[in-house]
């Protein structure tokens, strides 16, 4: 007999389902009601496992061109609101920065990539959700350049600024392939004493959380740490074996119709729009602390949009395969792992759902777990003054 339990929050999957299904075929007509939207492709993986979270439709959020960044000494206490938006220069938007050349098999790709900070410092690897790219970082590079670290983000190949190959089968282990090669060449360019004491963090936002914890599994002589900033389940929103019977159906029509070959490219044009983007950071509850909601932000997100390659690269990953859940990595890890996750997430809850944060520790020994308080999926973007703090302080200790 199924559980009462499961029988809610399967009933919750199939009314999300429902929900997307209703709204995608909206919006691939002229006319679509935003707020009927509960997914978020757009900006990162749109992992709904736990409860929507409703908010108030008549809630705005009044866009500024500047743009706060972070610079916030490591071991300074600051009051939490001040904490959480520090302003200083608004940063001109930059989306190409360095090129690796990734060669997989017949294939070479531009990958973009952004590194900063002291050549002698311990690295640092940094990886976006889906749709985000290496400037949604924005607030971790200073901070962790000024507490001596060097800081490295790579655009993902199909986002930000890295090429974006239409006849590539996108999912988790395409990534985790371009992470550990980019790693390893990263690796080899610093000096010999540098890699004999310097061995990297690696962290992640949503998918990208999943493909760290994939890294670190695969990297056990490289990687001396990992850091969640939200972990998502998987690449998709759900796996058919999590699923029961009666409820894969609506996945399969979400998934090979809404955004097949017809109708796919009329949805993914209209979903890119600043309004609706939006509307899904703010009425949907994506970020659970607005503040930084800004037009820069919007800047990053929907830039690489507008590239070639960009909606074929959005619906492959959309439908492609879920990948490893985190936890079957988990337990093969034997190095310090640190989730920062927010307590208002939508997509990858803290409690509840199939793969909630709160039982991560469940899976590995060297586990450390601090809840944000009113933050979203994107804790780093949203609250990055509590984020960069935790994860200096955590970062410094793994230094002794």
């Amino acid at each position: 007999m199924t559980h009462p339990v499961k029988l809610r929050m399967y009933a919750q999957h199939a009314r999300s389902l429902v929900i997307f299904g209703v709204a995608a075929v909206s919006l691939c007509s002229s006319q679509f009601s935003h707020s009927a939207l509960a997914f978020q492709p757009a900006l990162v993986l749109p992992v709904r496992t736990g409860i929507l979270i409703h908010r108030e439709a008549s809630k705005r959020v009044q866009f500024s061109s500047r743009t706060p960044l972070l610079s916030s000494p490591t071991g300074t206490t600051v009051d939490t609101d001040v904490e959480r938006n520090m302003p200083t220069k608004t940063p001109l938007v930059q989306r190409k920065y360095k090129t690796y050349l990734w060669k997989k098999h017949l294939h070479s790709y531009n990958i973009n990539y952004r590194m900063e900070g002291p050549l002698d410092g311990p690295p640092v690897l940094l990886v976006h959700g889906f749709g985000a790219n290496v400037n949604h970082f924005r607030y971790q590079f200073p901070a962790l350049v000024e507490a001596g670290y060097r800081v490295y983000a790579i655009d993902l190949l199909g986002f930000g600024a890295s090429d974006k190959p239409k006849e590539e089968e996108y999912c988790i282990e395409l990534w985790v392939d371009l992470l550990v090669d980019f790693l390893k060449a990263m690796d080899m360019d610093m000096g010999s004493d540098e890699r004999k004491s310097n061995k990297w963090v690696v962290g992640g936002n949503s998918i990208g959380g999943l493909c760290s914890l994939s890294v670190t599994e695969k990297l056990p002589d490289l990687v001396r740490g990992c850091v969640l900033f939200n972990c998502s389940g998987g690449m998709t929103g759900f796996r058919y074996t999590e699923l029961p019977i009666f409820i894969r159906p609506i996945l399969y029509f979400v998934q090979k119709v809404v955004l097949g070959q017809h109708l796919g490219g009329r949805f993914f044009q209209n979903f890119k729009s600043r309004e609706n983007v939006e509307s899904i950071l703010v009425q949907q509850g994506v970020y659970g602390d607005t503040t930084n909601v800004n037009d820069e932000l919007l800047e990053i997100l929907l830039g690489p949009s507008e590239d070639d390659g960009a909606q074929e690269v959005f619906l492959k990953v959309f439908a492609g395969p879920p990948g490893p859940t985190p936890e079957s990595i988990l337990p093969n890890i034997n190095v310090p792992i640190l989730a920062l996750w927010g307590d208002s997430d939508p997509w990858t809850p803290l409690e509840g759902g199939l793969h909630p944060g709160s039982t991560f520790g469940n899976y590995t020994d060297d586990f450390k777990l601090v809840s944000l308080p009113g933050a979203g999926h994107c804790p780093h973007d949203e609250a990055p003054g509590l984020v960069n703090k935790e994860m200096i302080s955590w970062l410094k200790e793994l230094d002794v």
